[in-house]
């Protein structure tokens, strides 16, 4: 979250390449064994903060002054995009029993804010730290992922985004779903999966 500027093995921007294309490739691997071992549930962590844009001509940053905000924004509507156009296709392909959700999970005492200092500057690390005490401890941050994994109600539901255990509506953004078939298309290229078709397999 919030991390320097940094790329993958694979050349990715390290937020864009951990938070969107590593889930998006791991998913379409195991999408054939999902679906026959359907009744299936896809969760996708997002958050909040996917409040932001992606930007197609500039997925990793090199055109541009890099923002370590901004990358995280981008990967996590970039995660409920992908739900949203995975849940179209699986419908689209007559696929039934696999459900596919993404989420807000809340603010959470983790280490996952350990960048924050570095990015900017011990003011705001100070303030964050100071606010701690209200942030949701682990468990109970873990409490919208099972309740999407799991629940009998949230089982008769897919493509939603969910906070608080409940479906939310996300950011208009999110929902653009001429958005999401260009980043699902793109992103398939980026990861090399050419001729597999993971509905088929």
């Amino acid at each position: 979250m919030t991390c320097p500027y940094g790329k993958t093995e694979d050349g990715f921007e390290t937020q864009i390449g951990t938070n969107h294309l590593g889930h998006f490739l791991f998913t379409l691997l195991l999408l054939p064994r999902i679906i026959k071992s359907a009744p299936a549930r896809i969760v996708n962590v997002s958050s909040m903060a996917h409040r932001g844009h992606i930007d197609f001509d500039d997925l990793n940053w090199d055109k541009r002054t890099y923002s370590a905000a901004g990358a995280y924004q981008q990967s996590k509507l970039a995660n409920i995009l992908f739900t949203k156009e995975l849940n179209r296709l699986l419908k689209e392909a007559n696929i039934e029993g696999v459900t596919v959700y993404t989420l807000h999970p809340g603010a959470i005492n983790t280490d996952l804010q350990r960048h924050i200092s570095t990015t900017y500057g011990k003011t705001i690390s100070w303030m964050l730290n100071a606010g701690k005490c209200f942030f949701k401890t682990p468990l109970e941050g873990a409490q919208t992922t099972i309740y999407c994994a799991i629940d009998e109600k949230a089982g008769k539901e897919s493509g939603l985004y969910y906070s608080e255990c409940k479906p939310t509506r996300p950011s208009d953004k999110a929902e653009d779903m001429n958005t999401a078939k260009r980043l699902w298309d793109i992103s398939y290229d980026l990861v090399k999966l050419h001729d597999y078709d993971p509905f088929k397999n």
